[in-house]
């Protein structure tokens, strides 16, 4: 067999997103194989770190868009998408992907 073989790995990490943590949950199932062990969800460590960056008001937009680069400069857009600490404007509540945060409990 090619690769690693599932009973080698104690622990594996997706993001807080579902789509992620299915995709981790396939790819150690299908390295176990044919081993006798089977992989368990509680085996996968969920971590918000890996999440994907939010884009704030330009979310769902193209990177390439021109529009983008006209309202807020080429510079600026691209230090959005390379840097670690430019910051695109916050989402507005109107947005159309806007998602209200969770009531506490």
């Amino acid at each position: 067999s090619r690769g690693i073989k599932a009973s080698s790995v104690c622990v594996a990490f997706s993001s807080e997103l579902q789509r992620a943590h299915e995709t981790c949950e396939l790819a150690l199932a299908s390295m176990a194989g044919h081993e006798q062990e089977t992989w368990s969800s509680e085996r996968i460590r969920r971590d918000w770190r890996l999440n994907e960056r939010h884009y704030g008001a330009v979310q769902g937009l193209f990177k390439n868009d021109s529009t983008l680069a006209e309202k807020y400069g080429a510079d600026k857009v691209m230090e959005w998408r390379r840097s670690l600490h430019g910051r695109p404007p916050p989402m507005e509540h109107d947005h159309e992907y806007y998602v209200p945060p969770p009531a506490p409990l």
